[in-house]
Formats: C-alpha cells, structure tokens, sequence
C-alpha cells in the first residue's frame, strides 16, 4: 500500500513539474507575439467543403478570439471557385470573416493563370495573388499551423 501511494506521490510530482514545459511548449507553437498562426489550404470545389473550412474558421476565431489568432485561407485549383465573383455562394460570409475577424485570403496565381481568371473576377476581399504552394511552403517554414479540409 506504502509503496502505491509512493509511485503515485511521484507520478503527481513529475506530472506538475512538467506541466509548464508543456505550456511553454505551447507557445512556442504560436507567434513571437503569442498568436496562433494558421494557414488554411483549399483546392475543393465542393461547396459542402468550402462552407465547412468557413463555418471551422468562424469556430476558429469564437474559440480563441481575434486577439490570439490570425488565420489565412490559401485557394487554388478547383478551391479558387470560392474567391471569384461568377462562381462563389459565399461571398457574403467571406466578406463577414474579413471584416469581424481579419481573415486573410489569397488566391493562387499560377490557377488564374491556368483558369483565365483576373483581378478583377475575384472578390474584394482577396488580398494576395501568389502561388498557392510556395505559399504554404513558405507559411509552415514560418511556423503557422497547417490545416487542410
């Protein structure tokens, strides 16, 4: 009995100690400021899909707040459908995100290229037009989680 509550006593005492690595460990997986960083990759022309990454984001930013989180959705091959203004049904919740969150969205240049697709056919709120995957290449060499639906 004596030696149970030992290894337990232990157990406790290891676990507690180790408790702020993890937390330290943690936030070394955020930014130098202490925001989590992420870059969302699409390339789905599904709309179940592209509302599911959205409605994730919104869930995203209710979790952990503006204040901790910055998120840029990346979108190339059949995922660019989301950002042109012909084809997408969600502008009104990207424009939401935009505005109630900072959401960042860039559209893959070498797929517009591919596509014919200009400036001009995406929606405003588009900031970049870059290759998709030197982006994401480029965001996880930065450190920003990588998620893709």
């Amino acid at each position: 009995m004596w030696k149970q509550m030992v290894s337990v006593g232990c157990l406790i005492a290891g676990l507690t100690a180790a408790s702020p690595l993890w937390a330290e460990g943690a936030a070394e997986k955020s930014g130098a400021d202490g925001r989590h960083r992420v870059v969302l990759h699409l390339n789905s022309g599904d709309a179940k899909v592209q509302r599911g990454l959205l409605s994730n984001i919104k869930h995203l930013y209710q979790e952990l707040g503006r204040e901790a989180l910055t998120v840029e959705l990346v979108a190339h091959g059949a995922g660019l459908s989301l950002f042109t203004k012909k084809e997408t049904t969600l502008a009104g919740e990207l424009a939401r995100l935009k505005r109630d969150y900072g959401v960042h969205y860039t559209a893959c240049s070498n797929t517009m290229k591919a596509m014919q697709v200009t400036r001009e056919d995406l929606i405003e709120e588009v900031g970049d037009t870059v290759p998709a995957v030197v982006r994401l290449m480029e965001r996880q060499e930065q450190g920003w989680a990588y998620i893709k639906p």
